[in-house]
Formats: C-alpha cells, structure tokens, sequence
C-alpha cells in the first residue's frame, strides 16, 4: 500500500513488484536528468513485472525502453489476476518480441478493475496494450497513444469481457488490427468504445 518513488535517471535494470504498491517515476520523457527511464537494452526479461496475483498495484509517470532480448517481454507485464492495476502516465516503446506475448502493457486475466490511460505504446515488436484470457471486468483503457506496433494496437483477447471502456485512443500504423475488443458480454456493466482515432492499421 505504500509509493516508491523513482528519482530521474536512467536504470538498466528489470523491475519486479511483489506486493500492493504505488511505482511513481518523474517523468516518461528521454532526458534523464529530468525523467526516470527504464533501459533494457541487452537485458532478459520485462520492464516491470508483476508477480501473479498482486492486488492494487499503481505505475505512474516513467519510461520503460528496449525490453526485448527474451520472452516473457513488455513495459509492464502483468502475469495473473492483477486486479486494481493502473497503468498511467507511461511511455513504453521497442518492448517484447514479434510473435511473442507481451510488448507495450500486457496483462493476463481473468481480471477486475483495470485503467489505462495516457499510455504512450510506439514501435513495439508485438502489441501497444493487450488484456489476454478469462473474464475481464470493469477495464478502462482511455486517452492512450497506440502507434507503430508490429502487431496489434489495443486487445481485449481471448475470454469475455464485461464494463468496458475504451474512449479517447489514438491508435495508428499498427501491423495488424488497430483495436479488437473481444468477447464483449453483459454483467458487470454496459461496454462502451466511443471517440477513438483509427488510421492506417493492418486489419
């Protein structure tokens, strides 16, 4: 239930959270003297990953870079059933691996209570933001910048999902489809896409 805060800098190290915990950067900008970057440039593994069924976890206001060597490989990979995640204020760019689980912000259900907003998800070598497996409740995806992905721009993948909100994105020059919300269903609320941008994606 605590905050980590992250000093500007660049740290070319993998981040894993184990417990319910705030992770609050300085900024998701290139300059580390004033933003607080996450470089995995030769390193295995994800940015930030969360451990299987880590409650009420927040990532706030960094970059995470080049995550990319090894699979299971994202900015933000969370593993199993993290309910209460935010994913805010994040720039996640060139994660993950063609063809691979992962990429910009990957998660795997089933899960409850989910917001992402004001991601910026370019140039990863799989998916900009993806939500895999089981029952997917009460997910707010908004206000997102999703471009030049190699495979998809914004999924809700495999499962049901129900309470969905995906309104404000931006979502462009994707390889494959720019968003495919999947399984959309009724009981935990109504679903609404609405105000999206869609250019130039694959399918």
């Amino acid at each position: 239930g605590g905050q980590v805060i992250v000093a500007p800098g660049t740290y070319p190290e993998n981040g894993t959270v184990p417990k319910s915990l705030t992770l609050t950067g300085d900024g998701e900008g290139t300059n580390p003297a004033a933003d607080t970057i996450l470089a995995g440039t030769g390193r295995n593994g994800s940015g930030i990953y969360i451990n299987d069924n880590v409650t009420d976890v927040t990532v706030e206001h960094l970059r995470v870079q080049n995550y990319n060597t090894a699979t299971p490989a994202a900015g933000v990979y969370a593993n199993l059933s993290n309910h209460g995640l935010t994913v805010q204020h994040v720039t996640t760019v060139n994660n993950g691996l063609a063809g691979q689980n992962g990429g910009g912000v990957y998660m795997n259900g089933p899960v409850d209570d989910v917001l992402i907003d004001n991601v910026t998800a370019h140039s990863n070598r799989s998916r900009g933001i993806v939500i895999w497996n089981g029952f997917k409740t009460n997910i707010t995806i908004t206000n997102n910048d999703v471009q030049f992905n190699n495979c998809c721009g914004i999924e809700l993948q495999d499962g049901t999902a129900s309470g969905v909100t995906i309104t404000g994105n931006t979502v462009k020059n994707n390889i494959d489809s720019g968003m495919s919300p999947l399984g959309l269903t009724s009981g935990a609320g109504p679903n609404l896409i609405a105000n999206n941008t869609l250019e130039n994606n694959g399918r």
